[in-house]
């Protein structure tokens, strides 16, 4: 599968770049790590109503609206 993908891309004229495996997995665990850390020191869990921002700094929490409905 990997050796038609490279085949098609150089066909393309597009350099394909494949890191090790080993360098792939850990985004995963530093997010979680992170998370575990804030709910830790009592922050509440996100929910899953927000969408995702690939470049939101790990400083920064994004945190959804509360819905008006919810806090009644």
């Amino acid at each position: 599968m990997r050796e038609v993908a490279l085949a098609r891309a150089a066909a393309a004229g597009v350099t394909v770049r494949i890191p090790p495996l080993s360098l792939c997995t850990d985004n995963g665990a530093m997010i979680a790590a992170l998370a575990a850390q804030l709910i830790m020191s009592g922050r509440e869990p996100s929910t899953l109503v927000f969408g995702a921002d690939s470049t939101l700094p790990v400083t920064e929490i994004q945190v959804a609206a509360q819905d008006a409905g919810a806090a009644a």
